[in-house]
């Protein structure tokens, strides 16, 4: 089986029980861009795929959301909004790559509906975080493996952080996802084992990186590979936001599949 993963370190750490041999690992790896990771699946070329949560949602008609698993945190140094002016004035323009739907959605809402901000979107084809900041727009929004590492004067608004403040939730940030009914019980399982052991295994992981203190706090308190009740209820808010925001046209189902046996034990009770 072909799992498509972003190329970014907090995914490798969702799988890292597959990479560090704690579990056996029945998929064969693939590191790309999360769009990508998004196309490959619905072009039939990976069996099961992690999906930035807003594009796994819109297609929650056709798509099987994999459960107890997936990408949390509370904080997100991956995505970030910097300007010059701080909380006291707000960017009217906000520069951004056009691939980053999902951070761009979050960080409208954050700004609406927590500090009463409309900000325009500047779209951008394929910049990097880096030209971003050099744009003519007020802020740059940054998203990617690179944004830990930049050195930025301009002030920073971390965008799982703000969600967070927002919600009072964690940001469920991407979700493991089949073609509808292509669920195994075997890559059910083994993905939900693969994110227990990340779990246990997280000490190891951590010392093996080259991170900042900064970076190492997140990875040791910051970071989850669970969907618990808490990610569930971020969720429930998250689809309310879609909704609201016109982004689908209903609040849409969250196609969570389980193993067989599970339903069984749920029909009998």
């Amino acid at each position: 089986m072909d799992l498509a993963i972003w190329d970014y370190p907090p995914a490798e750490f969702l799988v890292s029980g597959f990479t560090s041999g704690v579990v056996d690992n029945p998929f064969r790896i693939k590191r790309y861009r999360p769009e990508k990771c998004a196309a490959l699946l619905v072009e039939g070329e990976v069996d099961v795929a992690l999906l930035p949560t807003m594009l796994a949602l819109q297609a929650s008609g056709a798509i099987d959301v994999i459960p107890s698993v997936g990408l949390v945190s509370w904080r997100y140094p991956y995505a970030r909004l910097a300007w010059q002016g701080g909380l006291h004035d707000f960017p009217e323009t906000i520069a951004h790559d056009k691939r980053v739907a999902q951070e761009r959605f979050v960080t409208r809402v954050v700004l609406q509906e927590h500090y009463e901000v409309a900000p325009e979107f500047v779209s951008h084809e394929g910049t990097t975080p880096r030209d971003l900041l050099e744009t003519d727009e007020d802020a740059a929004l940054l998203v990617g493996p690179d944004v830990p590492s930049l050195q930025l004067d301009p002030f920073t608004m971390d965008i799982g952080r703000e969600w967070y403040e927002l919600a009072n939730y964690p940001m469920v940030w991407g979700l493991f996802v089949t073609k509808r009914d292509q669920a195994t019980d075997e890559l059910i399982e083994a993905l939900i084992a693969s994110g227990e052991a990340a779990d246990e295994n997280r000490s190891v992981w951590v010392q093996a990186q080259e991170t900042t203190a900064s970076l190492n706090e997140f990875y040791r308190e910051d970071l989850r590979t669970g969907i618990d009740k808490l990610a569930v209820a971020s969720l429930t808010e998250f689809r309310k936001y879609l909704f609201y925001y016109d982004v689908t046209e209903d609040i849409p189902d969250l196609p969570f599949v389980y193993l067989d046996e599970e339903e069984e034990d749920g029909e009998e009770g």
